[in-house]
């Protein structure tokens, strides 16, 4: 495999490409929407159905939040760059990069579930059983490579056979760690450096972020888009053997479509409660403000606040309750402040399944993280209609 690495190394990289269309001077001034969403949602990728449209009846949540910006929030309009992410390179090409870089055997095939509107490609194994490169020309132009072998099947203590006849595993024997075997973080560093520049991704040891467990370990770099990390990311992830259990990526360019006007960090508070303002934020942006599971929150100046743990709802229910016919109580009102924004790119989807980078913005409230928005102005993203949601248990 390193072999394979370093001749790849050497050779012009395909996948994703970073291409910056400039901007005319100025603000671009709209006359129709540059992107439409679908009823999917901003964040649904192809394929993808949101929970919000087959949803039509939720269980009931207890509370309302009312949000209500802060004296400390802006409220100063601005503008900010919009990119459009396109298919970049050819599809089966990039996969036999993919499949020399990490080793893998076989020949090219389509697979029977590849339509026209989701094309797939993958080299290797047919049924999961062994490793495998996997494309899919759509979207992101996302591919992937599955080892099975670096996650090790336990050894099973207990035999039993099914009504047909069919035996299988009652009870597996427990496995322990072996965190010995894994990578260190400087070799995770640089094996990934390596895997990432012979698939297109082109990074230095400080774009890379490492994390590890006793069971696995994981590497990750984000294409830069307007020199920040976007949600476009190259993974690749260590089995608890220390072998190469996955390795993910994306075929586009980021080609800019021009300044736009953006609302006030004021004004985006109000688009916290509607999901068609969501969006994907890049994954070291999360790992930067993220609630760890000690109920602190990392704060914007490396200060930790605590979190009083939420009251618990309701009382023990019995395993087989009556129905309620009574009317659905009303929810109880409860005021959040927003007393802090912080702006970040997202991605979202438009209706045709094609991704976009643009402006948005992280809110937070004393409680902790809050919904992020893009904040284009009125007028450049055409929204779906709102889905109605009725308060019953689907």
């Amino acid at each position: 495999m390193r072999q394979n690495l370093a001749i790849l190394l050497q050779s012009v990289a395909v996948g994703a490409a970073l291409v910056l269309v400039p901007a005319t001077a100025g603000t671009t001034v709209m006359k129709q929407p540059l992107i439409s969403l679908g009823a999917s949602g901003t964040s649904a990728q192809p394929g993808q159905a949101s929970e919000f449209a087959d949803a039509k009846m939720m269980m009931p949540n207890p509370f309302t939040y009312v949000y209500e910006a802060g004296d400390a929030l802006s409220d100063e309009a601005g503008t900010g760059q919009v990119y459009e992410l396109q298919l970049s390179g050819e599809p089966k090409a990039i996969l036999q990069r993919v499949a020399d870089a990490l080793g893998v055997q076989g020949s090219l095939f389509e697979p029977e579930y590849s339509n026209d509107q989701y094309r797939v490609f993958v080299i290797g194994s047919k049924d999961g059983s062994g490793a495998s490169a996997t494309i899919n020309w759509s979207g992101t132009g996302s591919w992937w490579f599955n080892e099975p072998q670096a996650y090790p099947t336990p050894d099973c203590n207990k035999w039993e056979t099914a009504e047909d006849g069919a035996n299988y595993c009652g009870q597996y024997a427990e496995q322990k760690p072996t965190p010995e075997l894994l990578p260190s973080k400087d070799q995770m560093i640089t094996e990934a450096a390596k895997i990432f520049s012979a698939v297109g991704q082109k990074v230095s040891a400080a774009q890379i972020q490492t994390s590890s467990s006793d069971w696995g370990a994981s590497a990750y770099s984000s294409l830069q888009i307007g020199g920040q990390d976007s949600p476009i990311e190259w993974t690749v992830s260590w089995g608890p053997t220390g072998k190469i259990g996955s390795v993910s990526g994306h075929s586009v360019k980021a080609v800019s479509r021009g300044d736009f006007k953006t609302i006030s960090d004021k004004a985006a508070v109000g688009r916290i409660s509607d999901w068609r303002y969501s969006g994907q934020l890049a994954q070291s942006v999360w790992a930067k403000y993220q609630t760890n599971p000690g109920g602190e929150v990392i704060a914007f100046d490396g200060a930790a606040k605590s979190l009083s743990a939420p009251e618990p709802f309701g009382e023990d229910l019995p395993e087989n309750p009556e129905p309620d016919q009574s009317p659905a109580p009303s929810p109880t009102p409860i005021n959040v402040t927003v007393n802090k924004a912080i702006k970040a790119q997202l991605m979202i989807w438009d209706k045709s399944g094609k991704p976009w980078i643009v402006p948005g913005v992280m809110l937070f409230a004393d409680q902790g993280w809050l919904n992020p928005v893009f904040n284009l102005d009125d007028g450049v993203v055409e929204l779906p209609d709102p889905v109605e949601v009725s308060p019953m248990l689907k």
